[in-house]
């Protein structure tokens, strides 16, 4: 049996320009340091000088919060998962999950505005930059919801709306597919192959992720935000120490696009959006959110791209807010 987000499809262009990404970081992570012993196990970080030069840019990036969240590290069967919090216990709760090479601290235009109505939990994954620590090897496919299931139990959490922003965004799409019990509201922000597989236009990441230094990060940018200059340094900073780090083998070549079937199946309420300049979502991937999602409403974002929560903050967070609130 086929699972979500599997195609049967053979690999185009782009899906081997993936592999080549994910092959060549894989060897880059392996030669340019040794790895220190108690780093064997992390997924993106292995040696303590790269730890330490994130870990002061996350803090940094923390500080730009109007209010600055709750962390806290919850125990899972696969280790540790870190979170920001924010917003009264008895609120509504409101899952959040970041792009690749991002973290939680991704949301400081956002979160402190929706605490007003909800409880937010921002998680860092596992198998990504962040501060949550994996005990052993990287999670299989199937695992995935696993891991969020065991945060949900954690906090004692039921049942949640799930936001997800890119690689964030396919996440949120199959965990609505394997634990549908446990996702209330659908937010897809951007997301990263979920209708469709991502445009050619994307080529100036691709490079960032091989050769990721500032300059290739100002590229990137450029493509990717239609307001490059409202990201702060601090956050552009901390971006860039993950994407050097050279390990962050984010399953990319696995996240091939849902297909309909699939997308049928989800029944609950769905916030599809889009930037006006979104080069993640086209045309084609639009139109096939709009055949297969049965409860869908579709948003775009004017003057916005693939970064909307900084290009456009007040009214992602304004959209979002109204669409859960209903």
């Amino acid at each position: 049996m086929q699972h979500p987000g599997f195609s049967t499809n053979k690999p185009n262009f782009l899906n081997f320009l993936f592999a080549l990404v994910s092959i060549t970081l894989t060897g880059c992570s392996a030669t340019k340091d040794s790895i220190d012993p108690e780093y064997r196990h992390a997924y993106l970080f292995h040696t303590k000088k790269e730890k330490q030069r994130y870990l002061k840019s996350y803090a940094a990036t923390l500080d730009l919060f109007p209010v600055k969240p709750t962390e806290a590290d919850v125990p899972t069967r696969f280790g540790t998962a870190h979170v920001l919090v924010m917003g009264d216990e008895k609120s509504p709760p409101l899952i959040l999950l970041h792009g690749m090479d991002a973290s939680s601290t991704m949301w400081y235009p956002n979160m402190e505005y929706w605490s007003h109505s909800f409880r937010v939990i921002a998680i860092d994954y596992i198998m990504d930059a962040g501060k949550s620590v994996l005990k052993n090897g990287p999670l299989r496919k199937q695992e995935i919801a696993l891991f969020y299931s065991d945060v949900f139990d954690q906090l004692k959490i039921k049942k949640a709306s799930v936001l997800g922003t890119s690689r964030g965004g396919w996440i949120a799409c199959y965990l609505a597919l394997k634990i549908p019990e446990r996702v209330e509201n659908l937010v897809l922000m951007s997301p990263a192959q979920v209708c469709g597989m991502v445009k050619p236009a994307i080529w100036p990441a691709i490079v960032f992720k091989m050769f990721p230094t500032r300059n290739s990060l100002k590229n990137t940018l450029a493509v990717f935000a239609t307001h490059p200059e409202k990201i702060e340094q601090a956050y552009k900073d901390q971006f860039l120490f993950a994407s050097q780090a050279g390990n962050s083998k984010a399953q990319i070549t696995h996240m091939t696009p849902f297909s309909g079937s699939d997308l049928e199946k989800i029944k609950i309420p769905v916030l599809y959006m889009v930037g006006s300049r979104d080069v993640m979502n086209g045309k084609k991937a639009v139109r096939k959110a709009k055949k297969y999602f049965s409860n869908m409403t579709f948003v775009e974002i004017p003057d916005s791209g693939h970064f909307m929560s900084t290009d456009q903050p007040e009214e992602v967070n304004r959209v979002v807010s109204q669409f859960l609130s209903r």
